[in-house]
């Protein structure tokens, strides 16, 4: 968030507001041909979170839309972002502060089985971002190194993600998935289709929380399964949610059902060991959606949380169920995949 010393004595004029932040039109939705999900009597949909038209698509573009929206609203006029090497939301956060004329810098770690730079990496790169590297143990203190850099030029800087420790700003990417949740019921609605499931990748928590509290703002009861690809322990990550969804609840000022909690799942058994470890068998399920339904699906994110969405509808007996898989995007990461994959797929 905007450290209230970092806005004093700032001579930089205010950040106009972009235009690259205005609303999008839905995401289509398109029902996929899954034999595993069809033998269990199971259709299975998609949104196209992917095909958003800005920054390469993505969720990440509704929840970058969220920080710059909160960032002018505090007064700030410099952003901090935290990620891995590879994270879809830098490179986001890079093309839309860019076209605001909003400096950014990246702090920046890398884990799981890194084969080369990402294209990601490449875009943010080709962008001038500043990239202050280091291990996953000195995040808190390279943020701070980066508060004294922007403070230093004259910035009022803004982390995405609160304090140092990355605490305190839960509730501003939540809104953008409590908005998008609305969507989805307005296009259940056009389509005459009810989805009994909806299920997200889960990496930051910020899009399950999103969706989380737009259910419960609707008053319904639908399932809304978090597939994790992240390197999180359980505990730590149902703790993110729950500050979350407190958070969106609170910046909203609405009342937090007393069950909230019983609308929160959380998947950690399909992770494939962390955050960018994957296995076979996501390999595989990412070669058949593409071959099968056209459908890009990328080794980091959509792909492993798919193959956990079908493993965990195997596991739960769950049948004749209509579920909506968001696609969360991370287009850049397939195209990593194809090319560290190229000349592999046809030989098996």
């Amino acid at each position: 968030m905007c450290r209230p010393d970092a806005c004093q004595g700032s001579s930089a004029a205010p950040v106009p507001p972009p235009t690259s932040v205005s609303p999008s039109a839905p995401t289509p939705i398109q029902e996929l041909r899954v034999p595993e999900a069809v033998a269990m009597g199971n259709h299975v949909f998609v949104k196209r979170d992917d095909l958003i038209p800005c920054a390469l698509g993505g969720n990440k573009v509704r929840i970058a839309r969220e920080f710059l929206r909160d960032l002018r609203a505090r007064g700030c006029d410099a952003l901090i972002m935290y990620g891995d090497l590879r994270s879809n939301l830098c490179r986001v956060l890079a093309l839309l502060c860019h076209a605001a004329g909003v400096p950014c810098l990246m702090v920046a770690t890398s884990e799981g089985d890194v084969t080369g730079p990402s294209f990601n990496q490449d875009v943010i790169g080709r962008l001038g971002v500043e990239v202050l590297a280091c291990e996953k143990t000195n995040i808190a203190a390279t943020v701070d190194l980066a508060f004294e850099r922007l403070a230093a030029q004259g910035r009022r800087p803004y982390y995405i993600y609160g304090d140092r420790t990355g605490s305190g700003n839960e509730g501003v990417p939540a809104n953008a998935y409590a908005r998008a949740y609305e969507e989805i019921c307005a296009q259940e609605q056009g389509m005459g289709t009810r989805f009994d499931l909806l299920v997200t990748p889960y990496g930051t928590g910020c899009t399950q929380g999103g969706l989380v509290c737009g259910s419960l703002r609707t008053g319904d009861d639908r399932q809304i399964v978090g597939i994790s690809i992240s390197s999180r322990p359980r505990e730590r990550a149902l703790a993110v949610l729950d500050a979350t969804i407190r958070a969106w609840f609170e910046r909203e000022g609405g009342e937090l059902p007393a069950d909230y909690l019983r609308h929160v799942n959380l998947r950690t058994e399909y992770t494939c060991g962390g955050y960018g470890s994957r296995d076979a068998r996501v390999d595989a399920l990412i070669e058949q959606m593409l071959v099968e339904n056209g459908l890009p699906l990328d080794p980091t994110y959509t792909g492993k949380a798919f193959r956990g969405m079908l493993d965990y509808l195997k596991d739960q007996g769950i049948c004749e169920k209509n579920v909506l898989f968001l696609h969360t995007g991370g287009t850049p990461l397939f195209y990593d995949y194809l090319s560290s994959t190229r000349g592999h797929a046809n030989s098996n």
